[in-house]
């Protein structure tokens, strides 16, 4: 699902990402990668290749669908667990809960996820893995 916020919703996010990364980038283990400034997939690739030719390793990987099936309760827990701003926690919950507007005009009601697209998505999905 991808999410494209309207522009006040965009910077509004955007000074939420900020606030929230200042807190939990110090807390993020050295081999997180996703979605972390100054790093990127092939940083982690790189890193990969390195460890991969010291030892042998297998490496598995299930997130289908994260974004769209994260629990809300998950990420409102993870962003206070990180700030105590009233006001970061009360634009994550409704962010959340607003309903995506499709194309055709209606609106879509969500019980969970994340769209993807939006300067939100980043800092709800480093609470929970911070």
């Amino acid at each position: 699902m991808l999410g494209i916020p309207a522009v006040a919703d965009r910077v509004a996010q955007t000074v939420v990402a900020r606030h929230l990364m200042r807190r939990v980038e110090p807390v993020f283990h050295p081999d997180s990668y996703g979605y972390r400034p100054g790093r990127s997939a092939l940083d982690a690739v790189e890193r990969c290749r390195e460890r991969c030719w010291k030892r042998n390793w297998v490496v598995e990987f299930d997130i289908a669908q994260f974004f769209d099936s994260v629990p809300w309760d998950l990420l409102v827990k993870g962003v206070e667990a990180h700030t105590d701003a009233v006001w970061v926690n009360l634009y994550v919950r409704r962010w959340l809960e607003a309903p995506l507007a499709m194309p055709d005009g209606s609106l879509l009601e969500r019980e969970r996820g994340t769209p993807q697209g939006a300067p939100s998505t980043p800092p709800t999905q480093w609470v929970t893995r911070a």
